[in-house]
């Protein structure tokens, strides 16, 4: 009889134990199918997204009507639109294929990721509106921007360099001074977007988050070198002297020298104006020069003016350098 009711007793046991073990691997079953149910949500969401997705027949014809317009329409449109002609556009499609290398992909053909990262320097344009007028997924338009910008960074010491110039007219008078000078040179800020802890040294001293650029033109406002990525804080002299010392360096030939201003210092090569005289053109309205120093700095900054025209010319063309960009400056620091 005892035996009995401990044999039953044990079966009970061993029955919730089962129970129990049941009810916890339902449980785990459970919280694993719940689990791979919100991953397979996310993944679907990101998919349909960002990432590259068969295209439709309405958005072809959509984007095909859009593109049309947009560089194989009028040359006014396309000027507008992407700051180059026609003619212009399709010649540097040609030579980012063949130079820079730039690839066709399944989808996306070349002369339309062009004109994507035209447009977006032309108007500072958000990814989100690209996508839209676009018909692409906004990972389609990051990754091609990113292909397109290599490519133009590969070609670019091909098409940035000195060249010969002839001046006539009002630019021979302004340079006739200066004989031996080959152009000017000054820095620029551009706004940027960095993250929080870089913050610091991208802050100018305005207090305005952006990058130093230092830009070298001759007298007839073509580039012939840039030096981009510094931070904000960096002094113009502290870029120049980099600028001078890297592998890409500014090469000034013997005899020659470039005209700045009272933040580069005075040397060979270099041809900066006398400090604590009227110098900014904007100070001699209704005034003119009382002695020799003053005369100088009236012409010096005549001819130097050439530099801020040409940054003038470049931020008009080019709505991105006006405005905080979205590029990440660690990956393109210091080109």
């Amino acid at each position: 009889m005892e035996s009995s009711i401990v044999d039953a007793l044990a079966t009970s046991r061993k029955r919730r134990r089962d129970e129990e073990e049941e009810e916890e691997l339902e449980q785990v079953f459970f919280i694993i199918v719940s689990v791979v149910t919100m991953l397979l949500g996310a993944l679907t969401w990101y998919h349909d997204k960002y990432f590259v997705k068969e295209p439709t027949q309405n958005l072809e014809l959509e984007r095909h009507s859009f593109l049309n317009r947009l560089y194989r329409g009028t040359e006014t449109d396309c000027i507008e639109q992407l700051r180059v002609s026609k003619k212009t556009f399709f010649k540097l499609c040609r030579i980012l294929q063949e130079k820079g290398q730039l690839v066709k992909t399944k989808n996306v053909p070349i002369d339309e990721v062009v004109a994507m990262f035209l447009h977006i320097l032309a108007h500072n344009l958000k990814y989100r509106v690209v996508h839209f007028s676009y018909c692409r997924s906004m990972e389609t338009i990051s990754r091609q921007f990113k292909n397109v910008l290599r490519a133009i960074m590969k070609v670019s010491k091909e098409y940035l360099k000195f060249h010969e110039y002839n001046l006539e007219g009002s630019v021979e008078n302004k340079w006739r001074w200066f004989k031996n000078s080959i152009g000017a040179l000054d820095g620029m800020h551009i706004p940027v977007t960095v993250s929080a802890e870089d913050r610091p040294r991208y802050r100018n001293k305005k207090g305005d988050i952006s990058t130093n650029v230092l830009g070298v033109c001759g007298p007839d406002l073509r580039f012939i070198y840039a030096l981009a990525g510094w931070e904000g804080l960096a002094g113009d002299s502290r870029v120049l002297r980099d600028a001078l010392r890297r592998q890409n360096c500014l090469h000034i030939p013997n005899g020659k020298y470039f005209l700045v201003d009272v933040g580069y210092t005075n040397g060979p090569g270099f041809l900066a104006p006398y400090q604590g005289t009227r110098y900014h053109l904007n100070e001699w309205i209704r005034n003119t020069p009382q002695n020799y120093k003053e005369l100088f700095n009236l012409r010096h900054a005549s001819a130097k003016n050439v530099i801020e025209r040409s940054f003038g010319v470049l931020k008009k063309r080019w709505s991105i350098l006006r405005t905080p960009s979205f590029f990440d400056i660690k990956t393109h620091k210091n080109y």
